[in-house]
């Protein structure tokens, strides 16, 4: 059975392998030019099979599961390349291989991966339009626009991005013109042609991006960065009608942030991931802790009904996050932290109290006041587990000094290892170790140690 799988996965590969090869054949042979020929037809053939075999290693060997999305951008720029070749009245300097080589690099986080394809496609185009003076155009702009997405906060900022890239193809066209000897007017025009291709490329880009989240799944630093906004309506939301829990979910995506950035994790994501975590506390805020206000005691719902209701109404605030996620259409990595945050631990306090108020401790099961789970499947998810935990932790012990906090952070810790919550995200030993100290490192800031005022200032 297993050899039947791999030789299913590898003909699968081979075939998406020789389609990609098949359809950008298609489109730089056909329709026929005057002088085709067989050997052209193999000279092409050739040229597109090498390119895409080593787009086909580099990218199968770090993104996998993404490779259709790099096909569709690849077969995309490659037709509105040769649509624009085909055309005697636009110039090659119009083709938006900044369109390319944004997309790349922000859908796929992979830096390398944008340059070479941004490469490959540029040689390829440039040999079936007849021009090697585009080549530098192409690929020049192209770069630029690679580089240009570490600029960009959101989508507006793309339109930034055209612009470098229009302003990159108008100082390599002038360059170009310079060396080759051509009028003012054919400059001109030219560099007109190369403006237009950035502010083109960035129009496409803005257009094509929210579609390529939505069915590739994949989540953008655009896109994180729009969730942060105190006036996204869930977030706003969660700060009117879960005040406590939304304060709460700020102190922990400081703390959960720091340790990301400790093992170079994905920062942006467990930030938003904190966030929302307990997001799904607005359907039933007043039986959360940290919303009952400064009467904690007159304000305890749980006091009214039994532990096991009590378990049930904290666990269900999971499925209820889950669900608002979906509803808001928060991208699928955010909704995966709000379900994993808690694994399958246990609601201890609740448990206990179930315990004393029953005589026969094998009446009390064990599984109805634990989580459903999963437990976390990515390292984020395990990060924002423990720093929720920490922060919360910590509200239980609101006199605890800066020794008591470190040895704190350190027990809530070992408990998740213990409870066996860490074992699915591949998280090692010595990044629990770097987690651990940039908790400790940035607790301090929870921590508020205040003097006495002196006797007579206090009665004045």
């Amino acid at each position: 059975m297993r050899n039947t799988r791999k030789i299913k996965k590898y003909l699968n590969k081979w075939m998406e392998g020789l389609i990609l090869i098949g359809g950008v054949s298609l489109i730089f042979l056909l329709p026929p030019g005057e002088e085709i020929t067989f050997l052209k037809v193999l000279g092409t053939l050739i040229l597109i099979a090498f390119s895409v075999a080593i787009l086909f290693l580099y990218f199968g060997k770090f993104i996998r599961k993404k490779i259709r999305l790099l096909f569709f951008l690849l077969i995309s720029i490659v037709l509105m390349g040769k649509v624009i070749i085909l055309i005697p009245s636009v110039s090659n300097y119009f083709i938006p291989i900044a369109f390319f080589s944004i997309l790349t690099s922000f859908l796929f986080s992979n830096l390398p991966l944008s340059i070479l394809g941004t490469l490959l496609v540029s040689i390829l185009l440039s040999i079936n339009a007849g021009s090697p003076e585009i080549l530098p155009v192409l690929l020049i702009g192209g770069l630029v626009g690679t580089y240009s997405t570490s600029s960009i906060h959101q989508r507006t900022d793309l339109t930034r991005a055209g612009i470098y890239v229009g302003m990159a193809n108008v100082c390599i066209i002038s360059g170009m013109s310079f060396i080759n000897g051509y009028s003012f007017l054919s400059t001109l025009s030219l560099i007109l042609w190369g403006m237009g291709s950035g502010i083109l490329s960035s129009v496409m880009v803005m257009v094509i991006l929210p579609y390529a989240e939505t069915y590739s799944g994949i989540t953008t630093s655009i896109r994180l960065l729009e969730l942060t906004d105190p006036k996204f309506p869930l977030l706003r939301r969660l700060s009117i009608e879960s005040p406590g829990t939304y304060y709460h979910s700020m102190t922990v995506a400081n703390l959960a942030q720091a340790a990301a950035d400790s093992i170079g994790a994905n920062s942006l994501l467990v930030k938003v991931g904190s966030y929302y975590h307990d997001v799904g506390k607005i359907i039933r805020p007043h039986f959360f802790f940290e919303n009952y206000g400064k009467n904690s005691g007159k304000n305890d719902y749980h006091k009214k009904v039994n532990p096991n209701l009590s378990s049930t109404i904290i666990i269900s605030h999971v499925k209820n996050g889950v669900e608002l996620a979906q509803k808001f259409r928060l991208p699928l990595s955010v909704i995966d932290i709000i379900r994993e945050h808690h694994g399958t631990g246990l609601i201890a306090y609740f448990y206990r109290k179930a315990l004393l108020s029953t005589k026969k401790e094998k009446s009390v099961d064990e599984g109805s006041f634990r989580y459903p789970g999963p437990k976390p499947q990515r390292k984020e998810s395990a990060i924002v587990m423990l720093a929720d935990s920490i922060e919360a932790a910590f509200r239980f012990s609101p006199q605890i000094t800066l020794k008591g906090a470190n040895d704190l952070v350190r027990k809530v810790i070992d408990n998740k290892l213990k409870d066996n919550q860490l074992e699915e995200c591949n998280l090692t030993l010595k990044e629990i170790t770097k987690i651990t100290r940039a908790f400790k490192s940035n607790i301090s800031g929870i921590i508020h140690t205040r003097g006495e005022y002196p006797t007579e200032v206090l009665k004045k």
